[in-house]
């Protein structure tokens, strides 16, 4: 508890960077959040969601996984795969198949094609805790993983849009004030645009060293700031009072 306030425990969740080698590049999915949605209404986001109990199952992960049941991260790996399913109409297998969503659930799927989810292939990209003070908090583990030559559907409900995009091409229209983004999503943009191709891409996350990312709010001269550690890498250490919008949508 800080000055009174009950800190919230912050719920388990995933999201996933899938990439792909464009005309122009590096190119990273992301998806357009309704305006109607609770958290970032209208955002542009990666994949993802909250973890499930049953993405943890045991009896699942042993059966529809290529990881093992006792792997620290496999319910994030799991949540990522199923919510890139449930938004983007991505089956990521092991077997590469040309599936597309059917208004079926993806255990069913998963069961009908004696297949197994391909976690093995996701790769810990980065790692980031919504502020203390946040009523509504998030765990959130980010994992980057090469397109699987699937075409992508949003669902409709939470995604509205998806779109292809080269990280810096996105970065620049959020500077110019045409999309609207969230604090990590932005730095893991930025991130991800040191690569120039998905082996790069890959690479770098690999070699990486994933910090545990929790920004702090304040205040100074200008009103609240979010701030993060140098240590975290990103080479940015302050949100903007347009991100902080955004945040404050939660």
């Amino acid at each position: 508890m800080a000055n009174g306030q009950k800190i919230v425990t912050p719920l388990p969740a995933a999201s996933v960077l899938l990439v792909r080698d464009g005309e122009a590049g590096l190119e990273v999915l992301m998806t357009e959040r309704a305006k109607t949605m609770k958290f970032a209404p209208g955002a542009f986001v990666f994949p993802g969601g909250k973890v499930d109990v049953a993405d943890s199952e045991p009896e699942f992960v042993e059966r529809y996984t290529d990881s093992e049941t006792n792997e620290q991260d496999v319910a994030f790996k799991v949540a990522v795969l199923r919510e890139l399913y449930e938004e983007a109409g991505i089956y990521y297998s092991v077997v590469d198949r040309d599936t597309q969503p059917s208004g079926r659930k993806l255990v069913e799927l998963l069961s009908e094609n004696g297949d197994q989810l391909a976690t093995s292939k996701l790769v810990h990209f980065a790692h980031w805790v919504t502020p203390e003070p946040i009523p509504r908090r998030f765990d959130t583990h980010f994992y980057i993983v090469p397109h699987n030559g699937q075409t992508a559907e949003h669902d409709g409900n939470e995604a509205i849009s998806l779109r292809w995009v080269s990280p810096r091409a996105i970065l620049d229209e959020w500077d110019h004030d045409k999309v609207p983004l969230m604090f990590p999503t932005r730095l893991n943009l930025m991130k991800l645009a040191r690569a120039s191709s998905v082996e790069e891409a890959l690479e770098q996350a690999e070699d990486a060293k994933v910090v545990r990312t929790l920004p702090v709010i304040g205040m100074d001269e200008n009103g609240m700031k979010l701030t993060i550690s140098e240590e975290c890498g990103y080479g940015v250490t302050q949100a903007t009072m347009k991100e902080m919008a955004v945040e404050a949508a939660k």
